[in-house]
């Protein structure tokens, strides 16, 4: 998918503070792609059984499931196209064995919290161009 074609893409939203999603959203608009949102990762593996989606951008830490057992769910998967979607995580940890650990389990970049609207639209941008 080409930059120019990113209004086709599904992003998926996945953090329990909705004003932390609703950040996000607002910093994707200019990228036109449709933001789809879960307010925890047990909700986001239902969405992505159903919707085939570009890109994930899920919190690390969650009551429940937390970032990092959530990658290793979606890598897990049966699914192929779920197995290989590029996965985002948001930390405001700058810890090298929490990066770690989340690179191990499939984690494809991490954005630094409180997000920055450049940080976050150019890296969503960069994953989106290899898609």
């Amino acid at each position: 998918m080409s930059t120019n074609s990113t209004n086709s893409a599904k992003v998926l939203l996945v953090d329990d503070s909705p004003t932390v999603r609703n950040i996000v959203k607002i910093y994707l608009m200019n990228l036109r792609v449709e933001a789809l949102e879960a307010d925890d990762a047990t909700r986001a593996l239902k969405i992505l059984q159903l919707v085939p989606v570009n890109l994930v951008i899920a919190d690390i830490n969650m009551p429940g499931m937390d970032g990092i057992t959530f990658v290793k769910e979606v890598r897990a998967s049966r699914n192929a196209q779920l197995r290989s979607v590029p996965i985002l995580l948001l930390t405001a940890e700058k810890s090298v064995d929490l990066r770690q650990r989340g690179t191990e389990a499939g984690a494809n970049a991490f954005i630094q919290k409180p997000v920055s609207h450049h940080e976050l639209t150019e890296t969503v941008r960069q994953f989106l161009s290899k898609a």
